[in-house]
């Protein structure tokens, strides 16, 4: 038997031994390796979030299950994106070092591209590494280098962390009204005013108004005439208006007091700014 083979057979009985031993005679919780995460937060404790930017300050805070954005606008918040960037607070580094072993303004850290508070606690960040893409956080008291997946999204302020639906089933909707249709909630069913749409359309807009999520969000643009203007009752008597900016290459339905504007597929059209029709 050649010396190569050997070898081969010793380390597969190795193998086999160390594994045998490790399935009968498992770690206990006490002797596993913690891995300590760059605040020692758990996501799920995290109930107040600020990221903070050259060009935007963004406050979050958890209510319940879901999250609100309480500034720049007071509105609902994308509970996804909020949640991702919860789960900063459990990140784990793939190198340390402390702050007073490196030179702060050569990583990007003495004027740092942007800060997030997690419950008070601050993640500054600085540059990106050349190997890897990955990018520097200081956390007192280090210095830490993990994998650049936070910050792209954080620079992209409001747009990123505002609920991207039109309204929120959290806010219950009593009427829609535009110049096409006007749609009421009587007797726990929605009506149209010309009662000349089946109910199933009727509920499928009033579905999409609640539900569909938008494309895109962007800054409010009111550099053109809204083509038309739809009011939004709640069940509590508030009403916000909409405006509908454009239909085609995309529809864009602007909500002026958020300073939003929603991007949505034009195929999107019935069943969105008017009731789907049998053929439609």
């Amino acid at each position: 038997m050649s010396k190569r083979w050997l070898i081969n057979y010793l380390l597969l009985t190795l193998i086999i031994i160390f594994t045998w031993i490790g399935s009968k005679y498992p770690l206990r919780e006490d002797q596993k390796i913690d891995r300590a995460t760059i605040t020692g937060l758990n996501a799920q404790d995290i109930s107040e979030m600020k990221i903070e930017t050259a060009d935007h300050v963004i406050a979050l805070e958890r209510q319940g299950s879901r999250w609100m954005m309480n500034s720049p606008i007071q509105w609902y918040a994308n509970n996804i994106n909020s949640e991702r960037l919860a789960s900063l607070a459990e990140v784990q580094a793939d190198s340390s070092l402390p702050r007073q072993e490196i030179e702060l303004a050569d990583l990007g850290l003495l004027m740092p591209k942007a800060v997030v508070k997690l419950n008070g606690h601050s993640v500054l960040f600085g540059d990106t590494n050349q190997i890897g893409n990955r990018r520097y956080m200081l956390v007192e008291p280090n210095v830490y280098l993990s994998g650049d997946t936070y910050f792209p999204f954080i620079n992209q302020g409001v747009a990123a962390f505002v609920d991207n639906r039109l309204l929120p089933a959290a806010e219950p909707l009593q009427q829609l009204k535009s110049s096409v249709f006007t749609l009421e909630h009587k007797g726990g069913a929605w009506v149209s005013s010309d009662h000349t749409h089946a109910a199933t359309a009727l509920d499928e807009l009033i579905a999409n108004w609640q539900g569909k999520q938008a494309n895109r969000i962007k800054p409010y643009v009111d550099s053109a005439m809204p083509l038309q203007k739809i009011i939004a009752t709640l069940a509590d008597g508030q009403h916000i208006e909409f405006f509908v900016m454009t239909i085609k290459p995309e529809i864009i339905i602007a909500r002026p007091d958020l300073g939003l504007q929603y991007h949505f597929a034009d195929f999107h059209y019935y069943g969105l700014l008017e009731p789907a029709r049998p053929d439609a």
